[in-house]
């Protein structure tokens, strides 16, 4: 973390899951942001993810620390 020049700037991003497969969930990021997939395990629900869900997570922007 100490290599990163920029303090985090985190803010809240909307989407909706467009793919569940046994270990993973593609979530559509609003605002033709992508899409992000990610480990089932990753996701936190209450009951089985299912596609069409609105999902909500926080992120911040990524940061180059190589030259």
């Amino acid at each position: 973390m100490s290599e990163l020049k920029y303090s985090s700037s985190e803010r809240m991003f909307k989407g909706v899951i467009v793919e569940v497969t046994d270990g993973s969930v593609t979530i559509d990021i609003a605002g033709r942001m992508g899409q992000l997939k990610i480990p089932l395990r990753m996701l936190i629900c209450e009951h089985p993810p299912r596609k069409g869900q609105e999902v909500g997570f926080l992120m911040s922007y990524p940061e180059v620390i190589s030259s």
